[in-house]
């Protein structure tokens, strides 16, 4: 306190002219309209654009809250899509009975790890068993796919991605409808290859790949990426395409998990056919 006032008693007359420059401001402010105008005006501006930089600095804190609602908000919204729909319907008589039965639902994820750089990547999502992730499920992005769950904790799943080399998707061309393998030779992380193709059917740079829904896990119709080059190697039956992916693997960040509420139904019944073939 001692330095504060010896602070003030050196500087006194500095402090004086202060405040003899600030009465004379406001006695003229007072007496001008003039001038009470154009203060008014440019104090105005000035909390104007502070409100409007504490509104931009606010919005910026509150990004992450807002990227979760929209996930959220998608996630409902590709539920309602009809890819994620079962379809089932009957006659009697002459009276034609459709319903639409809730067939995938989508939890909404957030990559905390992953890897582009490996044989064999994985990714980290922040979503588990609490949150209703179970292993085998179908993982995908905005864009196209990006792997199926390997291993959940109470809050954390790991992901096989679809840079892995025991990643096999089961996707078609869209125009065709010719179903092929999905696989990952190991080199570039936005690249991937299409297997199993016949050489007799036409190709053509740019071709949508989608997945053909030959599994429990993917729905069928997802865009997976296009053609970028095929050739058909001297003696082979089939064409060897790489497919340039939708999902850009090294910045994804947010993720769907799919959940086929049918799935256990499909599995348990192909079981049996095999049980019966033994």
């Amino acid at each position: 306190m001692r330095n504060v006032l010896l602070f003030i008693y050196r500087n006194h007359v500095f402090f004086v002219f202060l405040l003899l420059e600030f009465v004379c401001f406001w006695l003229i402010v007072r007496n001008n309209n003039f001038h009470r105008g154009s203060v008014l005006s440019s104090s105005n501006r000035l909390v104007g654009n502070v409100y409007e930089l504490n509104n931009n600095v606010t919005e910026y804190f509150r990004l992450k809250t807002v990227n979760e609602e929209l996930a959220l908000e998608n996630a409902a919204l590709r539920s309602l899509l009809n890819e994620s729909k079962y379809i089932s319907s009957g006659r009697k008589g002459e009276v034609k009975d459709s319903v639409a039965r809730q067939h995938y639902t989508y939890i909404p994820a957030k990559v905390v790890n992953n890897s582009t750089d490996r044989r064999n990547n994985y990714l980290t999502i922040n979503r588990g068993i609490l949150q209703g992730v179970e292993p085998e499920m179908a993982v995908l992005s905005s864009e196209g796919i990006v792997g199926i769950v390997k291993d959940v904790s109470k809050n954390y799943a790991s992901v096989i991605s679809v840079l892995h080399q025991n990643s096999s998707i089961s996707a078609k061309l869209k125009d065709s409808g010719y179903i092929g393998s999905l696989v990952w030779d190991g080199r570039d992380p936005q690249v991937a290859q299409l297997m199993d193709i016949p050489n007799h059917v036409e190709l053509a740079e740019g071709m949508l790949i989608q997945t053909s829904g030959f599994s429990s896990m993917f729905p069928a119709g997802i865009n997976i990426g296009k053609v970028k080059e095929f050739h058909v190697d001297e003696g082979d039956n089939f064409h060897s395409i790489d497919v340039e992916l939708l999902t850009n693997m090294s910045t994804v960040s947010m993720v769907y998990v799919v959940d086929n509420l049918m799935r256990m139904e499909q599995i348990e019944l192909e079981e049996q056919a095999q049980t019966d073939d033994d």
